[in-house]
């Protein structure tokens, strides 16, 4: 890959479940180590297109690049073991178990003997944990369980990282943490793509955002750009202030 190209792009995707396409017709490119977050009205096809950078949706035409290389047919495994990892909607870590059981499961890919590195990186990067090693994840806060689950795919130190409504559940002030984390992530040097409703708080820590109507791209560019435009905020947005979070 270049050092001009993209980390992650599609051209021409249509993307769906099997049956009518979801995301029609889009070209998107994500250069490497900045923050794109996806957004636009309810049911407009933001999650299915971050599904379909990862392998979870099925690909009717188009192409999806990673590091210049065509990645449309391969499987979530084999686009995780290349360096892109996504934290879907919702609570999915194991509940019944401990932090430490749970980040131990989400390591089986990680080399034996590189473990305990992997273990230090992410408690580095939330520190938070740390603490509640021992404790069962069904009992954390909801924005303790959202770190976790960042945490659990991170250990293999992906290139890309894909996560679908973050905040989805969370307090105003746990939502910006997150969103704050996910901004050191890219400051680190890893891409960030995220689909995010609570547009003002995401877009406050993004470099770049598309907004998505009908499955397909209304607009892309840079994020404080895109936030600022009344007329964008009007009518694909709901009209959200952009005001600071607090």
């Amino acid at each position: 890959m270049s050092a001009t190209e993209p980390l992650l792009k599609c051209e021409g995707l249509v993307a769906g479940y099997g049956g009518p396409a979801i995301v029609r017709n889009v070209d998107l490119a994500i250069p490497a180590n900045e923050m794109m977050t996806l957004v636009g009205p309810n049911g407009a096809g933001k999650s299915t297109l971050l599904r379909a950078f990862y392998g979870l949706t099925k690909t009717y035409s188009g192409r999806i690049l990673f590091e210049s290389r065509t990645i449309e047919k391969t499987s979530p495994l084999e686009r995780y073991a290349s360096g892109v990892a996504f934290v879907p909607q919702g609570r999915c870590n194991f509940d019944r178990m401990s932090v430490a059981e749970n980040l131990a499961v989400a390591a089986h890919s990680v080399p034996v003997a590189k473990r305990a590195e992997a273990l230090d990186y992410v408690l580095g990067l939330f520190p938070t944990l740390k603490p509640l090693m021992s404790s069962m994840a069904g009992n954390l806060s909801g924005g303790e369980q959202q770190l976790l689950e960042m945490a659990m795919v991170l250990q293999t130190r992906p290139k890309c990282l894909l996560v679908d409504e973050p905040s989805l559940g969370l307090s105003p002030r746990m939502q910006v943490s997150v969103f704050e984390k996910l901004a050191d992530l890219r400051s680190a040097g890893m891409t960030v793509v995220a689909v995010e409703q609570n547009v003002r708080v995401a877009l406050a820590v993004s470099d770049r955002a598309a907004v998505l109507v009908h499955g397909e791209i209304a607009f892309e560019g840079p994020a404080g750009e895109i936030l600022a435009d009344d007329r964008i905020r009007s009518a694909y947005l709901g009209g959200q202030p952009i005001a600071a979070a607090h």
